[in-house]
C-alpha cells in the first residue's frame, strides 16, 4: 500500500491518498499531527491507533478526545495510516 502524500500549502496542507485518489485539505494543526505521526510510523504502517494516541497525548500533549482530533484520526484511519 502506498502511503498518502503530504504537501504543505501555506500553514495548512493537502493530503493525497494514491489508493483512492482522494485529496483532503488540512488545517495547520492537522499537518503538525500528521508529520509527527509519520515520524513515529516509519517503522510500521499502518501505525496502531493505540500507539498514535499514546504518542499524541504524552509527547505532544494533545487532547485526542476533541472533535477536531477525532476527525483527523478518522481521516488517517480511512487512508490506512492508522490501524483500527
Amino acid at each position: 500500500m502506498k502511503r498518502p502524500l503530504l504537501r504543505k500549502l501555506g500553514d495548512g496542507g493537502a493530503l493525497f491518498d494514491p489508493a483512492t485518489w482522494q485529496t483532503r485539505i488540512l488545517t495547520p494543526a492537522a499537518v503538525v499531527i500528521i508529520e509527527a505521526l509519520a515520524e513515529v510510523g516509519e517503522i510500521q504502517c499502518p501505525l496502531p491507533t493505540s500507539r498514535a494516541l499514546d504518542y499524541l497525548r504524552t509527547e505532544l500533549d494533545i487532547d485526542t478526545d476533541s472533535p477536531e482530533m477525532q476527525q483527523v484520526l478518522r481521516s488517517l484511519q480511512e487512508m490506512g495510516m492508522l490501524g483500527r
